[in-house]
């Protein structure tokens, strides 16, 4: 289940040593990903966004953020080399084909990601998924230059002024969707007047209270947002104010 900090985080103090223990249990629920927040898989695609996120990750060795990701099951096979790496792995499947998983880290965020590698034997057949979380927000002083809605990998993206690409900032149970009506459409159409009302500087997950600007949900379950856009902040403010992307 997802992680709920008064149910979950447990502290003890130790005056003797002069801080705090604590143990923290997590358990997805319903498959990888889903005991931390906003969990994300990003499928094989052909978007130059999420060859651009997946680029910059740096292999680590694998942790208990990892072991959230993919589950109690799988966890074990975290510890198991690729059929690359060593062709009588445990992963290996007729020392050609390969059913592993692989560890590594955001280096912008910290996040974690793990990858489960499929591949048959001949290597006819052959994908990575990857299974990360959202973050919470971006950091402390960081501004948004474009939001992205990135049809190719059904992702949403932003972009800070200084040009580093990170998943748009989610909360937990809260997806993101355009080009429809429904719960994902609405989520991103309070998190552009979040973005707008800040002029950029307030780019975290969380619910807004009052009525979603119609004219931006218009807009957000049209057609036109039904593709791979980029959006600068100040297109974000005239569609709050006009209903149009111009």
């Amino acid at each position: 289940m997802a992680y709920q900090h008064d149910r979950d985080l447990n502290l003890t103090y130790s005056p003797e040593k002069g801080y705090w223990h604590f143990v923290l249990y997590m358990e997805p629920d319903v498959g990888p990903g889903s005991a931390l927040n906003g969990s994300q898989i990003l499928e094989p695609s052909s978007s130059p966004y999420a060859a651009e996120w997946l680029s910059r990750l740096v292999p680590c060795d694998p942790d208990a953020l990892h072991v959230a990701l993919v589950g109690s099951d799988d966890a074990p096979k975290l510890w198991r080399p690729c059929v690359y790496d060593d062709s009588d792995s445990p992963s290996a499947v007729a020392g050609d084909g390969c059913i592993c998983w692989q560890t590594f880290r955001d280096p912008e965020t910290l996040l974690p990601v793990a990858a489960h590698h499929y591949r048959t034997v001949s290597g006819n057949i052959e994908h990575w998924r990857h299974f990360t979380c959202a973050p919470l927000s971006l950091r402390d002083g960081e501004r948004l230059s474009t939001i992205i809605i990135d049809h190719d990998s059904h992702m949403f993206w932003v972009r800070t002024d200084g040009g580093t690409l990170h998943i748009l900032p989610e909360r937990q149970g809260a997806g993101y969707g355009s080009g429809y009506s429904g719960g994902g459409s609405l989520e991103l159409t309070l998190m552009i007047e979040k973005i707008a009302n800040s002029d950029g500087y307030d780019v975290s997950a969380g619910i807004l209270s009052g009525a979603p600007n119609r004219k931006v949900r218009s807009w957000v379950i049209s057609p036109e947002a039904n593709r791979t856009r980029e959006l600068t902040l100040d297109q974000l403010k005239f569609l709050c104010q006009a209903g149009i992307v111009e």
